[in-house]
């Protein structure tokens, strides 16, 4: 963690900080070797989705079903914002701007024909040869887009979400530490420049300040109320399927988000609703409980993604909107086991239906009453 550290008081020390330069990638690049490599692989992966499934995952099955859920609906919707700026701006990642700079989380080499430095000046935008030659081929790279950064808005929404819904001093503590280490891992390994670090910590901080705003609101009890989720003309009911599903249905169709982020989101918006009509679980439970409860989850998410990978992997050349509805079900069908682990639990008994809770509870109060007199 040491050289860690020296790097990132060089990182203040740099008279010039350009926003859209490769000259701060190159010179963290410089000071890298194999073991700091694998380190910023591994520090860059908490904002991956791999690790933000488990994380929600957890928290949904083993800590609170309604505070694991805001804080994907926080992730989620950072997310998507994220991916839509990408696709309005088009800027393209370090690597292309400057072949000199390395892929070191994919481990492949530039093939980009420019190696210039990118702009001198601090607020100047890449150059506009490089972006016209980007954007007319930017469709044959996967995840071509740099501004801003995905996982720079993801972690800022994470650590500061989790702080306010569990209203954890040391989560707070922790969270701008986390931001800066994921930031430094995404410029060390050649992904992003300064300037997409700095719109994504934007971003990130602008839902954040929402999301809080909202936790103090009445509209947080809106989202656990039963009658909300009817398929009735009610005002508060049109409003919250107009963001679960229509939203999203809108954003892919006009190609704006990915079919992968699309299927994940109404994946698991789904299964929320079909769980909360069917009456939310109750969190209480053992620490054996809360832990299978977990395990179930992880499971049953891991093997539908494992099996669809297997099953998709060797299909024949397909046509482009065949294609995209296969990335669209391979996010969709894992999101949808939130609601079969849902089901495994309570049928196992390690989990109870709320409604179910309160009737014991009631009955409990009558029968203590009825001693009593």
């Amino acid at each position: 963690m040491d050289k860690i550290e020296y790097i990132c008081r060089q990182m203040v020390n740099q008279e010039s900080k350009p926003l859209f330069q490769t000259e701060p990638i190159l010179y963290l690049q410089s000071l890298g070797n194999d073991w700091l490599t694998f380190l910023m692989i591994l520090i860059t992966s908490m904002g991956s989705s791999a690790f933000l499934v488990t994380i929600i995952i957890i928290i949904t099955f083993g800590i609170n079903f309604r505070k694991g859920f805001l804080l994907f609906q926080l992730l989620i919707w950072t997310g998507l914002t994220t991916e839509i700026i990408k696709t309005v701006v088009a800027f393209p990642r370090p690597d292309y701007v400057d072949n000199r700079v390395l892929n070191l989380e994919h481990g492949v080499r530039s093939t980009s024909p420019f190696n210039g430095s990118g702009p001198d000046g601090i607020f100047e935008l890449p150059d506009r040869k490089v972006l016209k030659t980007f954007r007319l081929q930017e469709a044959l790279s996967p995840s071509p887009f740099g501004f801003p950064s995905g996982h720079v808005a993801i972690t800022t929404a994470l650590w500061g979400g989790s702080s306010a819904i569990f209203n954890s001093r040391k989560i707070k503590t922790m969270a701008p530490f986390m931001v800066l280490l994921v930031a430094l891992s995404r410029m060390y390994l050649g992904r992003h420049f300064l300037g997409d670090i700095l719109g994504g910590a934007i971003i990130g901080l602008l839902f954040l300040t929402a999301f809080t705003l909202f936790l103090k609101s009445s509209l947080k009890d809106d989202f656990f109320k039963k009658e909300n989720f009817e398929l009735t003309f009610r005002t508060k009911n049109l409003i919250i399927y107009l963001f679960l599903f229509v939203i999203p249905l809108v954003l892919i169709a006009s190609s704006m988000i990915s079919a992968e982020v699309a299927g994940f989101f109404l994946g698991t918006n789904a299964a929320y609703v079909l769980i909360i009509r069917k009456g939310l679980p109750d969190d209480s439970g053992s620490s054996g409980q809360r832990i299978l409860r977990i395990l179930i989850g992880l499971l049953l998410f891991g093997i539908s993604s494992f099996v669809l990978d297997v099953g998709f992997h060797n299909t024949e050349t397909v046509t482009y909107f065949s294609l995209k509805f296969i990335e669209f079900l391979k996010a969709f069908i894992p999101a949808c086991t939130i609601w079969v682990s849902v089901v495994v639990c309570t049928k196992l008994n390690l989990y109870r239906r709320e409604r179910e809770l309160l009737s014991d509870r009631k009955g409990a109060f009558k029968q203590s009453k009825h001693e009593m007199e």
